[in-house]
């Protein structure tokens, strides 16, 4: 239904599935019109249904009110309830003088006709006044809706903008982090360093992903996911004869899970890559998240050289990669389990987390 509010530049946009809705949005319009335009136009359908009053004198003849009722409600309906008690009064002054025995006079001689005449003149008021409440009531909630859409639309650019600063510093951060390395000489440092720039890049990719449900800052892991093994077979893979395997579910993540989740899939997964398949050994990496019941399940596998090289392996000097993944399964609520993979050489690593923390 579409609602335009003349002369107060107001549109109310929403779906138009009926002629009541359509004719009710119309009266959002003539509702701004000229006092003036409003009564004359009153004045205009009143007469209008007073000629087709007369036109259908005998198969109304039993009926003199109905069509000036409708009137009324019209009336009401498209200006206001002063539009509408007007039309009431008018109305009933025409029944009284030329549809009332006697005509031609407002002396009403049929006591029964001047019950029900004054009657209508009741329910006309009552009418109008009920039609222009809930008019007015529809016009704020319609004006409630304009800002509360208006109110979303800025905490999704909030959002939106708060994501490019935080991925700008992230990249920024990234940057100085993998200069920093080409200067330093001792390998384990500068391989400590790498990996911390790995690590701040795989934060930096989650503010492309961020949305608003309800309150909630969210993410929707598979689409982070792929787009993180997307850029570690870019920069790990290269001409190795190693393939790779992406299976994930979508789910919506809070951002603080989706950012653990995405540490450790980097950890695995480039530990992996790194360690699983020495000397130019062809391999499959496999990466995997599904819902099983009430947790979550991120299984993260390889069919390499085996556990001594394998994604867990202690291969940085302090073990922070180690330590790092049960930190962040810690952090989710859940477990991280690292065993041979079941009827063949590998690694598999498995990490369950409750759906709800």
């Amino acid at each position: 239904m579409l609602l335009n509010v003349a002369g107060r530049g107001t549109c109310v946009v929403a779906a138009l599935s009926s002629p009541m809705q359509a004719f009710f949005a119309y009266s959002f319009e003539t509702r701004q019109w000229p006092l003036w335009a409003r009564y004359l136009t009153a004045t205009v359908i009143i007469f209008m249904v007073y000629g087709l009053q007369v036109s259908l004198t005998e198969p109304l003849a039993a009926y003199p009110l109905v069509l000036f009722f409708v009137t009324i409600v019209i009336n009401a309906a498209l200006f206001d309830h002063g539009s509408g008690t007007y039309s009431t009064l008018l109305s009933a002054a025409l029944i009284a003088y030329n549809l009332m025995e006697p005509a031609g006079s407002f002396r009403i001689s049929d006591p029964h006709q001047s019950v029900g005449l004054a009657l209508f003149v009741v329910a006309g008021i009552v009418t109008a006044a009920v039609i222009g409440n809930l008019h007015t009531l529809a016009f704020e909630l319609s004006q409630a809706n304009i800002h509360l859409a208006a109110a979303e639309q800025d905490k999704d650019l909030l959002l939106q903008e708060a994501g490019h600063r935080m991925k700008n510093d992230l990249a920024l951060l990234t940057a100085l982090v993998r200069l920093q390395a080409k200067t330093v000489l001792d390998p384990s440092a500068q391989a400590a360093l790498v990996s911390t720039a790995e690590r701040l890049h795989v934060m930096s990719r989650l503010q492309d992903r961020l949305k608003r449900e309800n309150t909630t800052a969210v993410v929707d892991i598979r689409s982070y996911v792929i787009d993180l093994c997307d850029d570690l077979k870019t920069a790990l893979i290269g001409l190795r004869p190693i393939g790779f395997k992406v299976a994930v579910e979508q789910h919506f993540l809070t951002e603080e899970r989706a950012v653990a989740t995405g540490l450790i899939v980097n950890e695995l997964v480039t530990n992996s890559l790194k360690y699983a398949f020495p000397a130019e050994q062809p391999g499959m990496v496999m990466v995997a998240f599904h819902r099983e019941n009430d947790e979550f399940t991120l299984i993260v596998s390889d069919d390499g050289i085996g556990l001594p090289f394998g994604p867990l392996a202690d291969r940085e000097s302090t073990g922070l990669g180690r330590r790092l993944i049960h930190a962040m399964a810690a952090q989710l609520g859940g477990t991280a389990v690292v065993k041979p993979r079941a009827g063949s050489s590998g690694t598999t690593a498995t990490i369950r987390f409750p759906v709800n923390p």
